[in-house]
């Protein structure tokens, strides 16, 4: 049962980026400077030709799923590195999962998209908790957090916004 699917354009618009960096990497490489350019896309060209891999491969191929339930487990393709050295996506079985949440994700940078946290309840060194990008999904995130707390049977929390901060509807909303 597929819960949430990719959206071609902001998808495509992360392709853009992500294929003219993997280009300038492996320009790098072949061009053999030893300089901090050469380690720098030796790190990160397999790293961002993965994650371009992998989102092209389920936009193609799966219908632009990005988060689905198959033989009892919740499966996505997560924010960052791969989940595991055998696959790239994210797998946690349902029974598992203790709780859903919506937040900012990790990036590293100062720009942290919206995204959706999965806890499981085993978690430990070996079982870190997943981030779906919520941000390349088709629909918004608090639609994508309530279908897949319907689907797991987990009640939903609703997100926290920080006192002061701007909700969504605040300019819309007409005195």
């Amino acid at each position: 049962m597929v819960i949430a699917r990719f959206s071609w354009i902001k998808a495509g618009l992360v392709l853009c980026f992500l294929l003219p960096m993997i280009g300038l990497g492996v320009y790098q490489l072949y061009a053999r400077n030893w300089e901090l350019g050469f380690w720098l896309f030796l790190v990160t060209t397999p790293l961002f030709a993965c994650y371009a891999f992998a989102l092209l491969y389920e936009l193609v191929f799966h219908g632009a799923r990005a988060m689905w339930v198959e033989n009892g487990q919740l499966v996505f393709v997560p924010n960052g590195l791969p989940a595991s050295l055998t696959s790239y996506l994210y797998r946690a079985p349902v029974n598992a999962i203790a709780s859903v949440s919506i937040g900012r994700l990790y990036t590293g940078g100062p720009i942290r998209p919206r995204g959706i946290f999965v806890d499981r309840k085993d978690r430990g060194f070996n079982r870190p908790f997943g981030q779906a990008p919520a941000h390349l999904y088709s629909e918004p995130v608090e639609v994508v957090h309530a279908r897949l707390c319907q689907t797991l049977g987990i009640k939903a929390v609703p997100a926290v916004t920080p006192v002061g901060a701007p909700a969504v509807s605040d300019n819309s909303v007409k005195n």
